[in-house]
C-alpha cells in the first residue's frame, strides 16, 4: 500500500498558516472623548484606554480636561470634543495611558493641536513608549504654531506599532483628539483555524495509514 504523506501533512500544514495569520491579525479603537463633555479630573477611561496624571515629585497635579465642540473662541476649533492637558501647578507632571486591562497594545495615530489658539508658538508633544521587553521608544510631534486654530493629524512610526505596555506623554501643554491605537485579537481565521484541525484530526485517524499506528503505540506506551 503506498501512503501518500504530502495528503496527509496537507491540513496540518494549511492550520499552521492560518493560526500564523491570525496571530499577526490586529484589532483597532479610536478614542475621541465624546463621552463627558465639560469633564475634568485625574484619572480617564474610553473604549478601556485609561488615561492618568502622574505626579512623580510635589503635591499639587494639574487636571485633564474633557473640552465641548466650539466651545469658545480661543481654543482650538473642533467639530467634536477633545481632550485638553495644562501643566500649570506643577512643573513635574505629566500623563500616562494604557489599557486598563493591561494588554498590550500599539499606537497608530492622534490628532493633535496647541491648547492655545492662535497659536503663537509650536509645541514639541513627546510620547514616550515602554514595551514589554523593558526598553522605551519615542515619537515627538510638533505642532505648527504660525496662528493655527485646529488639529493636524499625527502618525505613529513603526516602533509605536505593537509591543506597548504603556506612553507617557511629555508637554507643558496640549490638545488631542482621535487616538487611534491596536490590540492583538483572534480573528475570523482563527476559528477556521480551529475548524481545520478538527477536521485534520478526524480525517487523519481515519486514515488507513494511521490506525495501525495507533494500534503500535497503543502496545508500546
Amino acid at each position: 500500500m503506498r501512503v501518500d504523506f504530502p495528503r496527509i501533512l496537507r491540513y496540518p500544514l494549511l492550520l499552521t498558516i492560518l493560526l500564523g495569520t491570525a496571530i499577526t491579525a490586529c484589532g483597532q479603537g479610536t478614542v475621541t472623548f465624546n463621552g463627558q463633555p465639560l469633564w475634568s479630573g485625574t484619572s480617564y477611561s474610553e473604549l478601556g484606554m485609561q488615561f492618568q496624571v502622574v505626579i512623580p515629585q510635589g503635591a499639587t497635579h494639574d487636571d485633564m480636561v474633557i473640552v465641548p465642540p466650539n466651545w469658545a473662541n480661543n481654543i482650538p476649533q473642533d467639530d467634536t470634543p477633545f481632550m485638553g492637558w495644562f501643566r500649570q501647578n506643577n512643573p513635574y507632571n505629566y500623563v500616562s495611558l494604557s489599557l486598563t486591562g493591561g494588554s498590550l497594545f500599539g499606537l497608530t495615530s492622534v490628532q493633535l493641536a496647541d491648547p492655545n489658539a492662535p497659536s503663537l508658538s509650536p509645541v514639541s508633544i513627546s510620547f514616550i513608549g515602554y514595551l514589554a521587553g523593558g526598553s522605551t521608544v519615542t515619537n515627538t510631534f510638533t505642532t505648527s504654531g504660525n496662528g493655527a486654530t485646529t488639529f493636524a493629524t499625527y502618525t505613529f512610526n513603526n516602533d509605536f506599532a505593537s509591543g506597548l505596555t504603556s506612553v507617557d506623554i511629555v508637554a507643558p501643554r496640549w490638545a488631542m483628539d482621535n487616538l487611534v491605537y491596536a490590540i492583538p485579537e483572534p480573528s475570523t481565521f482563527a476559528l477556521i483555524g480551529l475548524g481545520t484541525l478538527v477536521i485534520a484530526t478526524r480525517r487523519l485517524r481515519c486514515s488507513p495509514f494511521v490506525r495501525p499506528m495507533e494500534a503500535v503505540f497503543r502496545l508500546r506506551f
